[in-house]
């Protein structure tokens, strides 16, 4: 094969699997960006966060390691209290895959969403917001957290969030299952379209099953690269220059396979008639 054809496939195929920058909407997120925060949030599985002071709804101190010290695996969220419809949507789903986890594992797992929005997040704004959901905290939390302490924490979990200038912000549908020991066992993406994944998860620890790997399909990581936030209808929409992006690198590949190999794939197929 021509080096030049060559490269050309290469290239084609980085931008398919997003390994190289797509062009998008001005609101669009760089789709290496999106990998890399897909990649960084895989690679803190097995690692332990820092323990950080945090703040409840009620406005109790306490600290994260405090959790690890019943033998219980703990249910990290994130949300931003000012989110329209994404966040609210995120935890509603928790909600009802904690409940159904409930009925079969008791109080044998805690639940904590954090507000990664310091500024805002206030414990008192984490209350409002979780009494939308929930009327008792026991074992399902709402925390708040000083800026310095909410990023390094983020950063620890893998969590990813952009600020926009109109204060919303681009962040991933993201759940953190974290071990008793503290270790961050599996993440969970897409609770939305998902929850089941959350259960399955805590079925494996709590249960002690074999445990299950966190994988993502192609479909779901181009469901990461051709989706963006929209603030101002609160939803991840699909970002069509992008996806239109990925169309005609798809079409390229396929007419460098056939300039390639289409006339000796077409010998082969009329020999075999033949015979």
């Amino acid at each position: 094969m021509p080096v030049n054809i060559f490269r050309a496939l290469l290239l084609s195929f980085s931008f398919i699997l997003g390994y190289a920058p797509l062009s998008g909407a001005a609101q669009g997120l760089d789709p290496v960006v999106l990998k890399n925060a897909v990649d960084n949030s895989i690679a803190a599985e097995g690692k332990k966060p820092g323990d950080y002071k945090l703040v409840d709804q009620d406005g109790v101190s306490f600290s994260l390691s405090e959790y690890f010290k019943d033998g219980k695996p703990l249910v990290l969220s994130y949300i931003y209290t000012s989110c329209p419809q994404v966040c609210p949507t995120i935890t509603m789903e928790l909600k009802k895959a904690v409940d159904g986890a409930r009925s079969k594992f008791g109080d044998r797992f805690e639940v904590l969403t954090i507000g990664f929005d310091p500024v805002n997040d206030t414990p008192e704004a984490m209350k409002e917001y979780g009494l939308r959901f929930t009327k008792s905290f026991k074992g399902f939390r709402f925390a708040a957290g000083d800026m310095e302490t909410i990023e390094r924490l983020l950063s620890d979990t893998g969590f990813f969030h952009v600020k926009q200038d109109d204060g919303s912000f681009d962040h991933m549908d993201m759940t953190t299952v974290v071990r008793p020991d503290g270790t961050i066992y599996r993440q969970i993406y897409s609770l939305r379209t998902q929850p089941q994944n959350l259960g399955l998860r805590l079925d494996e620890l709590i249960t002690g099953k074999a445990e299950g790997g966190n994988t993502l399909s192609m479909v779901d990581k181009i469901k990461f690269f051709c989706y963006r936030y929209d603030p101002y209808t609160g939803k991840y929409v699909l970002d069509y220059p992008v996806f239109v992006s990925i169309f005609i690198q798809a079409l390229i590949i396929g007419i460098i396979v056939y300039a390639v190999w289409g006339r000796r794939i077409g010998k082969r197929f009329s020999k075999k008639r033949k015979v």
